[in-house]
Parts: C-alpha cells; sequence; structure tokens
C-alpha cells in the first residue's frame, strides 16, 4: 500500500505558523488532488487539539444501506451530543484500522454516560467488497456499539464525500488487493447539523481525542 498526502492546510491561529494537517489515504496508484480544503485553526486560541473548521460543513448527503438494518442518511445527533463521520474501507491495511481503534480507545475511556451521547458512522469507500455484512463484521473488531456501517453506490458516496472535504478517489485497477485513496479525517458533528471540527488521527493522541469529546459533550463552545 503506498500512502499518499494531499495539500490540506490548516493556520495557525497565532504566531503566524502553519500546520499541514496531513489529508491522507490509501492508493494503489498515483497521487491525486484533494477538494478544496475548508481554512482551519488550530494552536493557542483554540481549546480543542483538534482543527476547528472556520466555515463548517453540512451533513453528508445521499441515501445508505446500514449495517443497522435498512437505509438511512446520516443525521445530526441531539442536542448536546456528537456524531463522528469517518470515510474508510474494510481491506485499508492500516490507516482506516488505525483510525477506528483510536476512537474506540478515546470512546471507551469516557464514562458511561458520555459514551452513549457518542454515534459513529462510518462510510465505506469500497462499495464493491463493503457489503453491510462485511462492515458489520469489520466494525465488529472495533468494539464501538454506537457505530453504523453505511454503503451506497459509488457516486453517491464519492458526492458525499466531496461535499464535506474528503478526497474519494475510485479506483483505476479492480483487482486482488486493491486500496482506494480517501481522506482519513474523523467529522465531528453537532446537534446543528454542522462539522465545527475534525481530527487526523496520526496528528493527535488517543487522551487528547478524548478530551475534545469530553469538551464537546460538556457543552463547550467549538472554538
Amino acid at each position: 500500500m503506498k500512502l499518499l498526502r494531499n495539500g490540506r492546510i490548516a493556520a495557525l491561529a497565532a504566531f503566524g505558523g502553519a500546520l499541514a494537517a496531513g489529508l491522507a489515504g490509501c492508493s494503489s496508484s498515483g497521487s491525486t488532488q484533494s477538494p478544496t480544503a475548508q481554512i482551519t485553526q488550530i494552536g493557542p486560541t483554540s481549546a480543542y487539539y483538534g482543527p476547528v473548521l472556520t466555515k463548517p460543513y453540512g451533513l453528508p448527503s445521499g441515501t445508505f444501506s446500514a449495517t443497522s438494518g435498512g437505509t438511512e442518511s446520516i443525521k445530526a445527533p441531539a442536542k448536546g451530543d456528537l456524531t463522528l463521520v469517518f470515510y474508510g474501507f474494510t481491506h485499508c491495511d492500516d490507516d482506516c484500522p488505525t483510525t477506528m481503534a483510536d476512537i474506540s480507545a478515546a470512546w471507551r475511556g469516557l464514562p458511561k454516560a458520555e459514551q452513549s451521547r457518542i454515534t459513529v458512522d462510518v462510510v465505506t469507500t469500497d462499495p464493491w467488497r463493503d457489503t453491510v455484512p462485511v462492515l458489520s463484521a469489520w466494525l465488529a473488531r472495533f468494539d464501538l456499539p454506537s457505530s453504523t456501517g453505511l454503503t451506497a453506490s459509488w457516486d453517491v458516496i464519492h458526492d458525499s464525500g466531496t461535499a464535506v472535504g474528503v478526497d474519494v478517489e475510485k479506483p483505476t485497477v479492480m483487482s486482488g488487493d486493491y486500496q482506494v485513496t480517501h481522506g482519513l479525517q474523523v467529522l465531528g458533528y453537532t446537534s446543528d447539523g454542522k462539522a465545527h471540527i475534525e481530527w487526523l488521527v496520526e496528528d493527535i493522541t488517543v487522551p487528547q481525542l478524548r478530551a475534545d469529546f469530553a469538551r464537546i459533550l460538556s457543552g463547550a463552545p467549538i472554538e
């Protein structure tokens, strides 16, 4: 697997610095260009470890077949709660399982009452292999009872990802253990139906991720 890194940039709020936030993905072919990224801020003026989006994303569009049964769209959580949205696939060698494992570890360290207020929606970037049963079995590895796997046609997946700044590229070769280029950011949605924050797990520790989850659930503004 070749690890790709595209040019998603986070601007530091102070000290005039710049940080490469690192849109990454898995691919069996050459690099691709990511969609236009939202401007982000991170640094001393933010209480969060993850970049705060100055122009929040809306909810991903589309109707998906879900591991919870039937079809559904991605919805905003209840007031005060948090929904995480991640695009990935089950044949990903390392980045996707690492992301899910870190989310799970951060989630397990929260009090039970807070755990119940977080939902995780995982949209496959590989609808050709990731059927609902395959997604269900893969998600079971991460001990996240509130997680739901979602699949749809390629066009629905691609368009929904593009709308929220997640690069999703169709493989040029679809034989053998092919890989799929996709963004690895985890989007955090609140009850207004907006993602005001995102995380890239390779740039954040599990305790930091857990601290961000807890702060959002406490009702603190995301800024």
